[in-house]
């Protein structure tokens, strides 16, 4: 049992910002979701080298973007699914456009979805796929930024970019951590 999160903020306001792409990546593997508790959750079965299938569930919190933990480790808890089977694709400040990042563990790193995950987890150590929206012209405007759209020459880019993190998503399921560090962190999506 794995869960992938996709991190975003709930409402169409919000449906087309730098800070919605993890729900872009779940919406984009296809599946129905159905609100559960304080999550649109959607079950998932990905194909294995070993012909039987991996089931998981894809998670988009229905609280907001820094509260993600409150949605993400109940759910975690009722599956019984430990830190390291859970991936969450979040939008990435610290890499440019085009490029994705796994991570196993480690600091928030001033994400605040991804710190409340951690503190809801009680445990940092689950996984990360970062896809990268570029930095903002200042650090005071980081904010504004991130619940701002992409301009229009970076949409073409940024749909290859989901295209390629739904990909990666699955592959994380069904190969695990160290294949898709392999294979994508190096990638430029262009």
């Amino acid at each position: 049992m794995f869960l992938i999160v996709g991190l975003g903020n709930p409402g169409p306001r919000y449906a087309h910002t730098k800070h919605n792409v993890g729900f872009w990546v779940l919406d984009l593997l296809g599946f129905s979701f159905r609100l559960q508790d304080r999550a649109w959750v959607a079950e998932a079965e990905f194909g294995s080298g070993t012909g039987s299938p991996l089931r998981g569930l894809l998670v988009k919190p229905a609280t907001f973007y820094n509260a993600s933990g409150e949605a993400v480790a109940p759910l975690a808890r009722l599956h019984g699914v430990p830190p390291e089977r859970i991936l969450v694709v979040h939008d990435e400040l610290d890499l440019p456009p085009g490029r994705l990042r796994f991570k196993a563990g480690g600091s928030a790193a001033g994400n605040y979805g991804v710190a409340s995950i951690a503190q809801h987890l009680g445990s940092p150590e689950f996984h990360r796929l970062r896809i990268g929206i570029g930095k903002p012209p200042s650090p005071e405007e980081g904010a504004d930024w991130v619940l701002s759209g992409f301009p229009l020459e970076l949409r073409p880019l940024m749909e290859r970019v989901v295209r390629v993190a739904a990909e990666a998503a699955r592959t994380w399921a069904a190969e695990g951590l160290e294949v898709c560090q392999k294979r994508y962190n190096g990638l430029r999506v262009v």
